[in-house]
C-alpha cells in the first residue's frame, strides 16, 4: 500500500548516531505496528543478509521513553494513525502519519566503565525487583548471571509488557556486562539467534543492547554506579519506566555485575 502523496510536516528530532546513519543508509518501506499519542513504531522489512530479521524504528512525543531505535521530538502528541498503515524510510527521514521525522540532534550514547564497587553500590540501593523476578524462571536468571547463553531462550518473550520483562532483563545484562568488561559474545550470539522469539520492537531493542544501546534512564544509572553518586535516585528513575521494563533492566544489571 503506497504512502499518501499529500505534503508531510517536517519534524526535527533527536536520536543516536547509529539511528541517523540507518535513516540515511537503509531506505525501505514498512508498516505501523504500534500507534499511540506518545509513540509510533514502524516495522521495516529487512532484505539485507547481514542483519537479523525485521527492524523497528519509531517516533516519540515529548516526555515519552526514548528507546535507542526511536526519534524523540518536541511534539506534545503524535497524529492518529492506524496499525498497519504504510510507512517509509527515505532521504534520511522516517515518513509516517503525515510526518517526515529526521535525527537533527545527536544524543549521548557512550557508556562508562563500571568498577568492581558498582555491584555493591546497586545492592545498597535495595531496589524492589519482585515485579520482574517473579515472572521469570529462577534457574534461567541464575544461568544468565553466570553468562550461560542457554538462559536466553528461556527468557526472551517471557513476561508482561510491550517489551516482555524477560527481554528487558537480557538487555540489562548485555549493557551492564559490557560496562563491567565481562565476556558477552556467547550471550550476544544467542540473542541474535533467538530474537525471533519475541516482538519485532523488543528484538530491535535487544540487538541495540548487544551494541551497548539503552534508554537514557539506564545510562544515567550506569553513570551513577560508575561514580557512586546519586545511585538511589537513578534507580528510582529507571524503575519508573514502564510497568516492569525498568525493574527488568535493573535486575539484568544486578546479574550482569555479579562476579
Amino acid at each position: 500500500m503506497p504512502l499518501s502523496t499529500s505534503p508531510r510536516t517536517r519534524v526535527a528530532g533527536a536520536g543516536t548516531a547509529a539511528l541517523r546513519r540507518r535513516l540515511h543508509e537503509e531506505p525501505g518501506t514498512g508498516e505501523v505496528v504500534h500507534a499511540g499519542a506518545s509513540a509510533i513504531y514502524v516495522r521495516l522489512s529487512d532484505q539485507s543478509s547481514d542483519r537479523v530479521g525485521d527492524r523497528v524504528v519509531g517516533v516519540a512525543a515529548r516526555g515519552a521513553v526514548h528507546v535507542p531505535a526511536t526519534i524523540a521530538t518536541a511534539l506534545t502528541r503524535l497524529p492518529d494513525v492506524a496499525v498497519g498503515a504504510p510507512a517509509e524510510v527515505a532521504d534520511g527521514a522516517l515518513h509516517v502519519a503525515g510526518l517526515s521525522v529526521s535525527v537533527d540532534r545527536l544524543v549521548p550514547t557512550d557508556l562508562p566503565a563500571l568498577p568492581p564497587e558498582a555491584a555493591a553500590r546497586l545492592e545498597a540501593a535495595a531496589p524492589d525487583l519482585g515485579p520482574a523476578r517473579d515472572q521469570l524462571p529462577a534457574a534461567a536468571l541464575e544461568a544468565l548471571a553466570a553468562g550461560d547463553p542457554d538462559a536466553v531462550a528461556s527468557l526472551l518473550g517471557r513476561g508482561d509488557g510491550l517489551t516482555p520483562v524477560g527481554d528487558d532483563v537480557v538487555a540489562g545484562w548485555l549493557v551492564a556486562a559490557r560496562g563491567a568488561g565481562r565476556q558477552r559474545d556467547a550471550v550476544a550470539d544467542a540473542v541474535r539467534r533467538s530474537a525471533h522469539r519475541t516482538t519485532a520492537l523488543s528484538a530491535t531493542l535487544l540487538l541495540e543492547a548487544v551494541e551497548g544501546g539503552c534508554i537514557p534512564e539506564f545510562r544515567s544509572l550506569l553513570l551513577a554506579l560508575a561514580t557512586g553518586r546519586d545511585v538511589p535516585a537513578a534507580v528510582d528513575r529507571l524503575l519508573a519506566v514502564g510497568h516492569t521494563s525498568g525493574a527488568g533492566m535493573v535486575l539484568g544489571t544486578t546479574l550482569g555485575l555479579r562476579s
